[in-house]
């Protein structure tokens, strides 16, 4: 008698946590794509390394439910150090455009008009906790005024994300209310809330 008031809730519900999952699930996939193609990089220009030493790297770097033990904590302060060090000895600058994103035709300029950008701190952390290069493209945050407003999107009326015509997709970070461009590390981990 009851079949329409028991089952349509519950199609809701069900519907509503599998939109949050396929989401989570998608923004997740699009990093590790990201985290594989540093890796097969990383294994073509130095043929002295073996994919399970990267593998093994790539590990120690993962968080376990017992946090990192004190020897990589202690190991990833002297990298840090020594690529500070190496950086101010060239003199070079550390925010370098990434030239084989294809779509990215930024220049200095642009990234320097940008109005959130990572510090240098903050990709030397980004570098040695992730174990990828800094990529502005994917790992620099957008404003929604920074978007691309010359392409046609759909906006998802729940999360805010803007899905464009040519297959972007920017997540908006609903803390802060700024975008993420597909590839960068996830931001929105609270899969329950």
């Amino acid at each position: 008698d009851h079949f329409f008031a028991i089952s349509l809730p519950t199609l809701g519900i069900i519907s509503a946590w599998s939109n949050r999952f396929t989401r989570r699930r998608l923004e997740e996939r699009a990093w590790e794509q990201r985290v594989e193609e540093a890796r097969e990089r990383r294994l073509r220009e130095d043929p002295l390394v073996s994919e399970i030493e990267l593998r093994r790297q790539e590990a120690a770097l993962e968080w376990s439910a017992y946090g990192k033990p004190r020897q990589l904590e202690e190991e990833k302060q002297r990298r840090m150090e020594e690529r500070r060090q190496q950086a101010e000895q060239s003199g070079r600058r550390r925010r370098v455009a990434v030239a084989d994103a294809e779509d990215f035709d930024e220049d200095d300029e642009d990234l320097e008009r940008r109005t959130y950008r990572m510090t240098d701190a903050e990709i030397d952390r980004f570098e040695t906790d992730f174990g990828i290069d800094f990529d502005p493209y994917y790992d620099d945050p957008y404003t929604e005024e920074e978007l691309p407003s010359d392409i046609s999107f759909r906006l998802d009326k729940k999360y805010g994300d803007r899905i464009y015509e040519n297959g972007e997709i920017f997540y908006k970070d609903k803390a802060t209310g700024l975008f993420y461009r597909q590839g960068a590390k996830p931001k929105n981990l609270a899969f329950w809330k």
